[in-house]
C-alpha cells in the first residue's frame, strides 16, 4: 500500500510539474495576458495574432477599449479601416455582438454616448455557417495544461527562444513598422484594432438562421436604452430575406440599416 501511495504521489508531482511548466510558457496562449499589448501600444508597434491568441481575441479587444478610450467603435468581422476603434475580430457575428454590447454597458458610465458600427455579413446568418464559441471551461484548461501535446509545444519553444518561452513576446522590426509578435509578426492588428490582413468572409447559403437575430435583437435593446447611436451596416447585398429581416429589426429600435458595399 505505501509503494502505491508513493507512486501516486511521484505521478502527482510529475503531472503538477508539467502543468505549471505549460503554464508559465503556454505555448498556444490559452491564458490571455495584456503585457503583449501594453508594449505594442507604449512603442506604437503592431500586435500579432500569435502574441494573444485565438481564445483571447475578446479580451484583447476589451483591453484595447480600456486602453483607448474611444466615442467611437466598430464590430465587425472584416477588420476593416473604418472611423473608429474596431472591436470585433475574425469569427465575430451576432452572439459576439451582444456580448460586445454587454461589455460596453457595464464598462461605461450611464452617462457615457458612444457611437456604433455594426457591419455586418450575410454569413453572420447563414444555418451553415457555424457560430464561434471558445470553451472556456476550467476543464478545458486543465486539459490543456497537462496535456502531452501541449508539452512538446512547450518544450519546441524553449529551444527555439528562451525570450518567446518565458516572456511571450518580442518586439521586431518588419520593414517599415515595429511587431509585437511570439515569433510570427503576420497577420496582425493595428492599434486602431484593424487587421494587416482580410479576414476571410464565408460565401453565404439561402438558409437564414433566424435564431440568430435575437442576440443582434438583444445588443440593440441595450443601446436603445443607453441612447446610443448605432449604424448597421452589410458589406454584402444577401438575399432579399437578409435584407428585410435587418432593415426591420433595427428600424424596430429607431436604428438605420443600409447595403453598403464600400468601406464606411
Amino acid at each position: 500500500m505505501r509503494r502505491v501511495l508513493i507512486v501516486v504521489g511521484v505521478v502527482a508531482i510529475v503531472i503538477a510539474g508539467i502543468a505549471a511548466l505549460n503554464r508559465v510558457v503556454d505555448p498556444k496562449d490559452e491564458f490571455y495576458s495584456g503585457d503583449a499589448l501594453s508594449a505594442a501600444i507604449a512603442s506604437k508597434c503592431l500586435l500579432a495574432y500569435d502574441a494573444v491568441g485565438e481564445r483571447s481575441y475578446p479580451e484583447v479587444k476589451r483591453d484595447l477599449f480600456e486602453h483607448t478610450h474611444p466615442t467611437r467603435v466598430v464590430l465587425s468581422s472584416d477588420g476593416a479601416a473604418r472611423p473608429g476603434v474596431e472591436l470585433g475580430y475574425p469569427g465575430f457575428g451576432p452572439n459576439e455582438v451582444l456580448t460586445m454590447m454587454r461589455y460596453l454597458t457595464n464598462a461605461l458610465p450611464d452617462r457615457r454616448k458612444l457611437r456604433i458600427a455594426i457591419v455586418m455579413q450575410p454569413s453572420w446568418f447563414d444555418a451553415k455557417t457555424p457560430t464561434a464559441r471558445a470553451d472556456e471551461s476550467s476543464l478545458s484548461k486543465l486539459r490543456y495544461l497537462v496535456s502531452p501535446s501541449t508539452l512538446g509545444s512547450t518544450l519546441d519553444l524553449m529551444r527555439s527562444s528562451r525570450t518567446l518561452a518565458f516572456t511571450g513576446w518580442q518586439k521586431e522590426q518588419v520593414g517599415r513598422r515595429c511587431v509585437v509578435d511570439r515569433g510570427s509578426p503576420r497577420p496582425a492588428f493595428r492599434l486602431d484594432g484593424t487587421f494587416t490582413a482580410p479576414a476571410p468572409q464565408p460565401a453565404a447559403s439561402p438558409a437564414f438562421a433566424f435564431e440568430r437575430l435575437t442576440p443582434v435583437d438583444e445588443a440593440l435593446a441595450l443601446a436603445e436604452r443607453r441612447k446610443w447611436r448605432i449604424a448597421g451596416v452589410s458589406t454584402l447585398a444577401g438575399s432579399p430575406m437578409y435584407q428585410r429581416e435587418l432593415k426591420a429589426l433595427f428600424a424596430k429600435h429607431g436604428y438605420r440599416w443600409r447595403v453598403r458595399t464600400i468601406a464606411a
